[in-house]
């Protein structure tokens, strides 16, 4: 078996640390508050667990502060990790009978983001909708190499599960 060490869902040991660091956060709930309450990757800095989260990742070759912050951010408002499909399959998933858990009109304005800030708010927006609850490991890897390959990765897995759902 081949570990794309670049990717934080398919590398065991960077997975491992990321809900590590997740779990500590329900023993650590003024940081898991504070975090919560950053508007920005900016106000995140600011706080010693993404300090903690940075300097593991950074020993792992994943040292893009600004990413790492977002991650940070993000996570602090996840409820469960739920492993198996991909981030953007469950955002597909359907909440009741006829509609996804986020739309194909807010998923399309993901899509479109390309500053971090900006995707910042949407994705916890995005977490929030779908409970908290999320595979933590995959949107972890998406919101670090937010780029066009991860955008064409996450619509390719949305628009699959859409459509297994209409089924």
């Amino acid at each position: 078996m081949v570990i794309n060490k670049n990717s934080l869902d398919r590398n065991p040991e960077a997975c491992g640390v990321l809900l590590t660091w997740w779990k500590d956060l329900d023993n650590n709930r003024g940081d898991r508050a504070a975090l919560r309450r950053c508007h920005n990757t900016v106000d995140i800095v600011f706080n010693p667990a993404y300090h903690k989260l940075w300097l593991t990742m950074n020993k792992l070759g994943f040292g893009n502060r600004d990413s790492v912050a977002l991650i940070a951010g993000v996570l602090a408002n996840v409820k469960n990790h739920q492993g198996g499909e991909s981030f953007a399959a469950q955002m597909a998933s359907m909440k009741d009978d006829s509609n996804p858990q986020i739309s194909s009109l807010r998923f399309k304005r993901l899509l479109k983001i390309k500053d971090k800030e900006e995707l910042f708010n949407s994705i916890v927006r995005i977490v929030k909708l779908m409970d908290g609850s999320v595979n933590a490991c995959n949107l972890a890897t998406g919101l670090y190499w937010w780029n066009d390959y991860t955008k064409k990765e996450w619509a390719y897995s949305y628009y699959e599960k859409a459509s297994e759902s209409k089924r």
